[in-house]
């Protein structure tokens, strides 16, 4: 029984490690959408998905989405817990609801963005202040 539970245990932490599918990356920069998919710890720098349709809450912490441009996308309740944005475009995007905690938006364009309900705390904010809003 105690192996049992230890390959369980074994094989969700791997699972857990490795959240993100390179078919769902590869759906998004090629459509411009992926509903529901989880992108944690996901490499997504320099990615190109403009006016992306990542509804459903998607999940990215963790993500390293470094000068990529997601302006006028849809990531309405996302998860993007100590993600990676330095200098990624959201200009026009739709954070509203998202969890922005100890996410790093160093250099990162949000002009336009909708962040209605974003939960702000230890967030790093375009300018390198830190914004503690919901702490």
């Amino acid at each position: 029984m105690y192996k049992i539970v230890s390959f369980i245990i074994f094989m969700l932490l791997h699972q857990a490690a490795l959240a993100w599918d390179e078919q769902d990356i590869s759906q998004l920069k090629t459509t411009k959408s992926c509903i529901g998919c989880d992108f944690t710890k996901a490499d997504l720098r320099w990615a190109n998905v403009y006016a992306a349709e990542l509804g459903g809450a998607p999940n990215m912490v963790d993500a390293n989405m470094e000068r990529a441009d997601f302006s006028g996308a849809n990531l309405f309740g996302a998860n993007l817990e100590g993600a990676n944005l330095q200098g990624a475009n959201f200009s026009g995007a739709n954070l509203s609801w998202a969890s922005l905690i100890a996410a790093d938006f160093t250099g990162a364009e949000l002009g336009g963005a909708k962040l209605t309900g974003a939960v702000f705390c230890g967030t790093i904010m375009p300018d390198g202040t830190r914004n503690n809003k919901n702490c």
